[in-house]
């Protein structure tokens, strides 16, 4: 696997980015019953690690490098929607998307999130030689005793 910054290798020996004296850290993790590539991800703070495999692509093969860029929008997401609750009082849609530790470093690193996350999406080639680059073949749709298609 070749890597271009700003995509490092982390402490964890995985593929992700560094943030301020943070890591955001993304492996493959199989693909859903549909199709699309789930991953674990991992957030390391100074103050707090966090890991989730809630992530999913969209339809199709995802790559590390789509992957990550979604995970840094998900967490701009959730800066803005912590940023909507400070100015207005209100819940936003995005409140529960993480913790809210991990919503609240998210908020105080949105610049940073932002601007490498523009950088994972207009750059191609990031995080190549994946090995994810081929999706494996879909079965086709089966019928059990007792169910339609």
């Amino acid at each position: 696997m070749k890597l271009q910054a700003p995509v490092i290798i982390t402490p964890r020996l995985m593929p992700g980015v560094r943030v301020a004296d943070s890591f955001v850290s993304i492996e493959c993790d199989n693909y859903t019953r549909d199709g699309r590539q789930a991953y674990r991800y991992h957030i390391d703070t100074p103050t707090f690690e966090y890991s989730g495999g809630d992530l999913k692509s969209g339809v199709g093969n995802g790559t590390l490098q789509s992957g990550l860029a979604s995970l840094l929008a998900f967490l701009g997401a959730a800066a803005e929607a912590y940023s909507y609750t400070m100015r207005t009082g209100r819940e936003s849609d995005n409140s529960d998307l993480f913790p809210a530790h991990v919503t609240e470093w998210a908020y105080q690193h949105s610049d940073e999130l932002s601007m490498i996350g523009c950088e994972l999406d207009e750059t191609p080639g990031l995080i190549s030689d994946e090995h994810n680059a081929t999706q494996p073949a879909a079965q086709p749709a089966t019928a059990t005793e007792g169910s339609q298609l």
